[in-house]
């Protein structure tokens, strides 16, 4: 009898387990969708990257519990997405105010910066937020102790903070799960960002000085006197990207979503399969390629990996099908795990 019965909870879990996953499969196969067929329609660069900030997978997992329920994940995506799709047309038609945004893309600016002046333009757009700003300075006397990338006042008059991130990893050591992960430089490793994200950066909102800053910020900017302990926060995460794996079989670390972007790294030692390879510069990074086969000539730091897109040409565009990571053979990035 307590076998029977034991049979009968595991199977009752299994069920649910797979349930869980078929709602999980849904909602990717619903957002991909989507997110595909606005990236065929749409044909202003800028207009595409705004898009592919909005609905493409997350990089973490936000099932993961460590997140707790702060990390958006792929089913709201795809729901901003699909609100923002009209919006996303208009700009298609008219990116002129888009452009203003997001600024001069020969001016050489960190993609992280960049990537926030997208997001807070798609935030800004949400019919719950009236007020919005990002790169807000956490000080707690003369010291800096974080800082906000976009602060939002919603119409119920929450505050909601949203810790940005957009991330590009190889994936140098599978076996090591997130300890392998490094970014183009050394120093940007996948394990520390994650820690900093769910540690302390989702929760800068809780703390004194975070509090100090953003009622004094709801005071001055918004015009709306509150003390600290008057107002309410909530914080959110949202995390995109992409992770170079060594092949397309290699290990994955368990904080990564299922859904994340990715591609494959390899060395300068071996030349690229295919005819058309286009390297890609500032925010031809943030999502997939279309446009001229020629190279932008945007800048580029001659010590980074490069990034490369197989590009084939369609009705005159140049699409992209692969992304790669190259990095040099005698590269100390190779030595760093």
């Amino acid at each position: 009898m307590f076998h029977r019965c034991c049979d009968v909870q595991n199977s009752i879990r299994n069920q649910r387990k797979s349930l869980l996953n078929l709602r999980k499969s849904a909602s990717k196969t619903k957002a991909c969708h989507l997110l595909n067929d606005l990236l065929k329609e749409l044909t202003q660069s800028d207009v595409r990257r705004l898009a592919w900030a909005i609905g493409s997978p997350s990089l973490f997992d936000s099932n993961d519990p460590v997140w707790k329920s702060r990390l958006r994940t792929d089913a709201w995506s795809a729901s901003e997405l699909a609100r923002c799709s009209p919006w996303l047309h208009a700009l298609d038609r008219n990116p002129q105010s888009l452009s203003d945004a997001i600024g001069d893309p020969l001016i050489n600016a960190p993609l992280g910066h960049t990537f926030e002046k997208f997001v807070l333009l798609w935030q800004s757009q949400r019919p719950d937020v009236r007020h919005a700003t990002r790169g807000l300075v956490v000080k707690s006397g003369n010291r800096t102790v974080g800082e906000f990338d976009v602060v939002m006042l919603r119409h119920d008059g929450i505050i909601e903070t949203l810790e940005v991130t957009v991330k590009y990893y190889l994936n140098l050591n599978p076996t090591l799960g997130i300890d392998g992960c490094i970014g183009p430089r050394a120093f940007d490793r996948m394990s520390d960002k994650f820690k900093k994200m769910t540690e302390r950066q989702t929760s800068l909102g809780d703390t004194e000085a975070g509090r100090i800053t953003l009622a004094k910020w709801l005071t001055e900017q918004c015009g709306e006197p509150k003390g600290p302990e008057q107002i309410t926060v909530e914080n959110f995460a949202l995390a995109r990207g992409y992770l170079f794996h060594p092949s397309a079989d290699a290990l994955i670390p368990k904080e990564l979503s299922p859904n994340h972007g990715r591609g494959l790294w390899q060395t300068d030692a071996i030349a690229l399969p295919g005819p058309h390879w286009r390297n890609l510069a500032g925010r031809e990074w943030l999502g997939p390629y279309r446009g001229e086969f020629a190279e932008s000539g945007w800048p580029n730091d001659p010590a980074m990996p490069r990034m490369y897109a197989c590009i084939h040409e369609r009705n005159g565009q140049w699409d992209e099908s692969e992304r790669r990571f190259v990095v040099r053979a005698d590269s100390g990035l190779l030595k760093s795990v």
